[in-house]
This record gives structure tokens, sequence and C-alpha cells, in this order.
């Protein structure tokens, strides 16, 4: 609980302004509010982009019965409050045998409220799914002495229903479930292993279908030289995992600016910490750590599939440009990197760990506060237009969001 209201104060305080002027952002009012106004609960099982949201849906159409007026206001509140729940799951004993110091786990919890990418991708519904992928990985790193329960499961199938990236996690539930079955656990705690990759992967199946029927166009970064590929790959590989999570977004950039010489003497001695400290943790929990960083990383591959463009995006590959640290695409495997380094550097002292994670937060201070969403800022002038429009047979209209471009269509009654 404490890292939940640690990781909710903090999320608040980045997110005032948009808290004290409450406005929708691209598909929580184009897509989740018009289809809850439309559908109401019909709506919970419409795919769209090629995948279920379930979740989003849900909440979307849960917030539509409260009065108009409050919906925007409503949905930054839930939605911050799940984004700190999740990121607090690493606070739990459960993720001792990872970080074993109390205080060091309420800090990591709190150093994913700083991490690039957040800007986007916390409180609103439309970004929920990268959360829950988190989740996932959160879950999967718990410790095997205990065997997953009813917060696991709802964790797991809220995720499994809205976020269908999670599959590529599915392995390590596997391994989970071999490992338990190794050390001579009851078959029930292995069963329970199974039932998270069974979950993960029938759903998966699902998406893949409906992904399909889609029509959205896959990545042709598949065709791409395999020179270009493994650049793109290692780069981001060394960004996400050995380089940000220890020097930030100056020091990134300031890494790619030297010559190469110097990137590799730096690179070397940030690998050989990382070594040293992940040797002294014991095999099972390293096992694990380092089975859920590779499949974690296996998201970025997936999203240059399933987004056609996005492997070009300046947020995968070489840091040089200060701006990408605002793009959605700079959280992808981060938080992965982060709990990396924090179990390294906690196995030669907890102070070390403790001050990586405030470290995340003070050189975050250039970004630290998350400004409204966009110009649309006057959600009593939008809510109003929606209420007449329903009350008003066979009207439409169309009520601007952010970014700008965006809107929702809202029906009368029929």
């Amino acid at each position: 609980m404490t890292a939940v209201l640690a990781c909710l104060v903090v999320l608040a305080l980045r997110s005032h302004e948009r808290l004290m002027q409450p406005h929708l952002w691209a598909e929580d009012g184009t897509l989740f509010l018009a289809d809850a106004l439309e559908h109401g609960p019909g709506a919970t099982f419409m795919p769209y982009a090629g995948y279920l949201h379930v979740a989003p849906r849900l909440l979307a159409w849960g917030l539509s019965l409260l009065p108009i007026e409050g919906f925007a206001l409503g949905l930054a509140l839930v939605t911050l409050g799940i984004d700190a729940a999740v990121f607090a799951l690493i606070a739990r004993v459960r993720h001792r045998w990872l970080v074993p110091h109390d205080a060091v786990r309420v800090l990591v919890a709190v150093a994913f409220c700083f991490l690039p990418g957040t800007w986007e991708v916390l409180g609103n519904l439309a970004n929920l799914h990268s959360v829950l992928f988190y989740a996932v990985m959160i879950v999967a790193l718990q410790d095997l002495d205990q065997p997953l329960g009813w917060v696991e499961g709802g964790v797991l199938l809220a995720a499994a229903l809205s976020a269908g990236e999670g599959v590529v996690l599915a392995p390590v539930f596997l391994l989970r479930g071999a490992l338990r079955w190794r050390d001579g656990q009851p078959l029930g705690h292995v069963l329970r292993e199974g039932a998270a990759v069974v979950a993960l992967s029938v759903v998966a199946v699902v998406n893949a279908v409906l992904f399909r029927r889609s029509g959205m166009p896959a990545s042709d970064f598949v065709s791409w030289p395999m020179s270009r590929m493994i650049e793109h790959v290692w780069n981001t590989l060394n960004v996400r995992y050995v380089l940000h999570p220890v020097l930030g977004d100056g020091g990134t950039l300031w890494y790619f600016r030297r010559p190469l010489a110097v990137r590799w003497l730096v690179w070397l001695g940030l690998v050989a910490v990382l070594v040293v400290g992940l040797r002294r943790l014991p095999r099972r929990p390293r096992v694990l750590l380092l089975a859920s960083c590779a499949c974690v990383f296996l998201l970025i591959l997936l999203t240059w599939y399933v987004r056609s463009g996005s492997a070009e995006y300046p947020a995968f590959g070489a840091f040089r440009d200060p701006g990408v640290v605002e793009d959605r695409y700079m959280l992808f495997a981060l938080p992965a990197g982060l709990v990396l380094w924090v179990t390294a550097l906690g196995r030669f002292r907890s102070v070390f760990a403790a001050g990586l994670c405030v470290a995340v937060g003070v050189l975050a201070f250039p970004r630290w506060s998350f400004e409204s969403w966009g110009s649309e800022r006057d959600w009593a002038r939008s809510a109003r237009l929606i209420r007449e429009a329903r009350a008003t047979p066979g009207a439409e209209a169309h009520v601007p969001i952010n970014p700008r471009g965006w809107g929702l269509v809202v029906h009368g009654a029929r």
C-alpha cells in the first residue's frame, strides 16, 4: 500500500495540469467513450486495431454511467490509480528474492513513474495495454516459493484480454511451471502457471485472427538488409538494457556522441558491473529475470511487425534526439532494464540500488511535469455538447478532443 500511495502521489503531481483541466486523449474519446455511449456493455469485446481491449472498454462503459461532466476527470483518476497499482506490484514481498530490501522495491515502483515514454502512456485508456503488459512481467518475476494467487490471476486475465502483446511472456510462465515441477511442488501450483500460459496464448490466437481480418498492414522491416536489422536491434537493446537505466537521457545522448573507442569502453564497463552483480543473484531468480528480459525485448520486434513503419521511429535505435524521450515507444523494455540494474546493484549494496532509483527521478527533471494533453481543455463545454446531442432525437455532434484533429461522434436518441 505504501508503494501504491507513493506512485499515485507522484503521478498525480506529474499530471496536475491534466487533472486541473481534464480532457480526453485519442481513442479515449474517439473509440472507447463513443462506443460505450452507442453500444453500452455490448462494446466490451469489439476489437480495435486488430485485437481486444476488454479492460479499457469496461472502464469506459462504467465511467459513462456517471454524469458525463465527470467522465474526463474520473477517467484520469482511475487510470492513474491503475498505473500506480501496477507499478507497485514490484514492491510486494513476493519480489524479495530479486530485491531483498523493502524500501528499495518501493523506490523501484516510484522510479517506474519517471521513465521515458510515460508522457503519453500514463493516465489514459488508449495506452493502458502498455501498462498491463508490464504487470504481466512483474508477476512473472515473483518468487517461486509462493503459488500464483487470485490477485495474479486477475492481473493476468485483464492483461491477456486487453494487452495482446503479453503473449511474448508466455514462455516465462512455461519456464516457471517447469521449475516448479522439477522442485517437486504440488501439481496445483504447476497447473496455475500452465493456466497463465493458456490464457496469454489463446487470446493471442484470437488477436492474430482479428489482426488479419482488420486489414492493417504489417511492417516491411522483415525485408530490410540483415545489417540494418542487426543495427536497429543492437542499438535498441543497448539503450534499453545497458545504457539508459544508468545514464539517463543526457548520459545516453552523450554516449552516442562519443568516438567508437570511448563507447566501447563505457559499454564494457557497464556490462561488467551488470554481469558481476547478476552472478551474485541465486540461480532461480537470475534465470527468470534474464528470461523475462529476453521475452520483454520481443515486444519491440512484435511492434515492428504489427505497426507498419514503427521500426523507423527514432525511439528505436541510436539515441541521438532528446525529443524521443516523450515517445511512448521509449518505454518499451525500459522497466525490465531498470529491474535488471536494480537487482544487480542491490547484490553489491542496497544503497547502490536505492541511489539508482533516486537518480532515475532526478535525471527526469527536465520532463518532470505532464502538461495538458493539448488545445482542447474545456471538458464542461464538451460534456454539454455530448449531453445535448444525446437528448435530441436524430442529432449528431462532432466533439473535438486531443490531439488536434481527433474527435468523437455522438448520436442522439433513436
